[in-house]
């Protein structure tokens, strides 16, 4: 029986964001933080209506405690997080506003974390039949060779059970160590995908040579029925296996904080917003005020918005009507 919208696979970490912007050799003070992709995404789609479940691992100790009530406190389902003494919940650091104004760079210290002995056992079929949808990202597989078997198990489980899978390439060299590494394993994994997220830089690790256009078409030649091309400061576009293309510009806020997360919210605005029933302009619409929402914190969901902020924040930046007073 269906109780789950989507569920994912990946690992849930302890974000310590330097309070003060510059490099961290002069840091001193963090402030602290629960993220990872998939669990942001979840998180969104939480907070818009929609019921999730995430498989994971957490280490025993304090952080692993702190990740697992996070979960429990955006309402995602635990069924399939597992416990364990022998390796620690990772962690990663932010260093914001250097060396690049408005950006921000990720330190990771996640090698050995529990997470990363992810392996097809955590993968079990029952509950994926439970699932209408999974979301995965390029993200774990890179984590392990263990933890990319547990991934392609899920893919694979998910469309043998008649599942959509909705993929976002999100590379991450720090983990994949190489382009070529990033390549191989990850193309075979976005194979009829329905709705696959990327960026420019993504399309031109998964398909180097070759234009926007033709990265995208070769996306469709593997099975995608949609492609949404994520621009950042630009905004989004959004490509149909049936012709049709459309591009929406980012909001402008005169607050950026930290733009890490920000892509995360996009994906699950986007999502939400077709399943809603909205247009694919709308959808993009929506996604990029999401996304602008987010990079006015620290933190990756403390800004993640419901449908009542999507719709204040609309109304605002249209009507330019401060209806809050």
């Amino acid at each position: 029986m269906l109780n789950l919208d989507f569920i994912s696979i990946g690992e849930v970490l302890i974000q310590l964001n330097n309070i003060s912007p510059g490099p961290l050799r002069y840091a001193r003070y963090f402030e602290v933080h629960v993220a990872g992709a998939e669990f942001n995404v979840l998180t969104a789609l939480s907070k818009l209506g929609f019921q999730v479940g995430l498989i994971t691992r957490l280490g025993n100790d304090e952080f692993g405690e702190m990740v697992l009530r996070a979960l429990r406190a955006e309402n995602i389902d635990t069924t399939y997080v597992k416990i364990m003494d022998e390796a620690p919940t990772g962690i990663y650091f932010i260093q914001r506003h250097y060396p690049v104004p408005g950006k921000s760079t990720v330190f990771y210290y996640r090698h050995g974390s529990a997470a990363s002995y992810m392996n097809e056992e955590d993968v079990q079929e029952d509950y994926v039949k439970k699932a209408r949808r999974v979301f995965l990202t390029g993200i774990t597989p890179a984590l392990s060779e263990s933890c990319y078997r547990a991934v392609k198990k899920l893919r694979d489980l998910a469309h043998d059970l008649g599942k959509e899978v909705i993929f976002d390439t999100n590379i991450r060299l720090k983990l994949w160590k190489t382009a070529e590494n990033a390549r191989a394993k990850l193309l075979p994994l976005l194979q009829d995908s329905k709705i696959v997220f990327t960026n420019k830089e993504d399309l031109n690790i998964l398909f180097p040579q070759t234009t926007l256009e033709e990265a995208v078409s070769k996306l469709f030649q593997m099975g995608s029925d949609m492609v949404v091309v994520k621009l950042g400061e630009e905004g989004g576009s959004v490509y149909t296996k049936y012709g049709e293309a459309y591009y929406e510009k980012a909001y402008r806020t005169p607050i950026i904080e930290d733009v890490i997360g920000a892509g995360d919210a996009f994906d699950a605005v986007f999502i939400a917003s077709l399943l809603k029933g909205f247009s694919l302009r709308e959808a993009l619409k929506l996604a990029n005020l999401a996304g602008m929402m987010v990079v006015t914190v620290r933190g990756d969901i403390e800004a993640q918005p419901d449908w009542k902020a999507l719709e204040v924040l609309k109304k605002f930046y249209e009507e330019k009507m401060d209806i809050l007073r």
